[in-house]
């Protein structure tokens, strides 16, 4: 497939308005493409990268000038001949079309950059390239490289490279730059989080912002069983289990109306459920929308403690009995106290214990 590498003005150039950069944006609406070249979508889309701190990026282009190694990635635009949406490179056309703006308020623009203006560096992927193809080009240097998208927007080209255009993982994977294990999480994360959108009960409680959470959730082992993942379907089955999830990490109402906030809000606390899950009395702390994380996490971790001494007494008790004659007689008075107070600990809670079984 041969690509084009050329220059086109300004104006030829669209942005485009579904860029994967504002999908995980609640105000985020998807753009008829028969209505990319109309000024009203074109604003909004550069309204919205301004808030990508592209300041930075217009004042390095004044400053240094436009680097036309990096070309801007574009497809001919179907609608209306002679105009070129934006593949790979929307940054970079809004910060131009910035200084055009600047430029036309009277502010100096050096001469250099004013003609990039009317010579854009592009590359023009042919249209009728395979759309996965076009989606395969954008996600390479925003996915694994540069400037990358957060991980809803990676997940989400992952899932739609798999479902829309039949690409099995190990080919994603060498397109993106992935390794296979990493696009299958990606889309599995991706599917559970799309699961709680659909749900009739927490679909309007559900967001993009909680992706997070569902990466950790379909990586775990113990969590995956507990709601009850399939494979399979790509869905969890468990739905009581389920339920339960979603109530702590959706954001509630308490009984006077009252904001809650959810009582998981960061994967970190989903990797401590496979501490909390096998311990009966911290999980029903943690089902209790009373409690908090932190008490159902202090139970688990009290749990664990109680079960670690028995390995900590034997393994003092091995390390006292690798204690050979020649060392012994080198104790010094201090060490033997330390082996005296091991002893009378030890008594103690024997007699305590024998007291404890006598009154039972």
């Amino acid at each position: 497939m041969a690509f084009e590498e050329t220059t086109l003005p300004i104006r030829s150039l669209l942005l485009d308005p579904n860029n994967y950069r504002y999908q995980d944006e609640p105000s985020f609406v998807t753009a008829d493409e028969r209505r990319f070249h109309e000024e009203s979508v074109q604003d909004r889309a550069a309204r919205r990268l301004r808030r990508e701190g592209l300041v930075e990026l217009k004042n390095s282009i004044v400053t240094n000038g436009f680097i036309s190694v990096e070309r801007i990635a574009v497809r001919p635009y179907r609608q209306v001949d002679g105009l070129y949406v934006v593949i790979e490179g929307n940054r970079r056309l809004a910060a131009l079309r910035w200084i055009e703006e600047d430029h036309d308020a009277g502010v100096e623009v050096p001469d250099s950059v004013l003609a990039v203006l009317e010579a854009v560096p592009v590359l023009i992927i042919p249209a009728d390239s395979d759309e996965s193809m076009f989606l395969s080009i954008m996600g390479i240097r925003h996915v694994g490289g540069i400037r990358q998208w957060g991980g809803y927007q990676r997940a989400k080209l992952v899932t739609e490279l798999r479902d829309a255009y039949g690409l099995e993982p190990n080919v994603i994977g060498g397109r993106l730059g992935m390794s296979t294990q990493e696009v299958n999480r990606r889309y599995r994360a991706f599917k559970a989080l799309g699961q709680m959108q659909s749900d009739l009960e927490y679909g309007d409680r559900a967001a993009p912002s909680m992706y997070a959470i569902f990466h950790e959730t379909v990586a775990l082992p113990a969590v995956r069983e507990w709601l009850g993942w399939d494979d399979g379907t790509s869905q969890f089955t468990n739905s009581d289990t389920l339920h339960e999830f979603y109530e702590m990490v959706a954001p509630s109402e308490d009984d006077e109306g009252n904001a809650r906030e959810p009582k998981i809000t960061i994967y970190s606390q989903v990797r401590q459920l496979r501490n909390i899950l096998p311990i009966p009395e911290a999980k029903r702390v943690l089902l209790n929308p009373e409690r908090s994380f932190e008490a159902a996490l202090g139970i688990a971790k009290a749990d664990e403690l109680s079960r670690s001494w028995a390995t900590q007494v034997a393994e003092t008790i091995a390390a006292l009995k690798a204690i050979n004659w020649e060392d012994l007689a080198k104790l010094s008075d201090p060490e033997v106290g330390e082996v005296q107070r091991l002893r009378d600990v030890a008594d103690e809670l024997i007699k305590a214990h024998n007291r404890i079984v006598r009154d039972a």
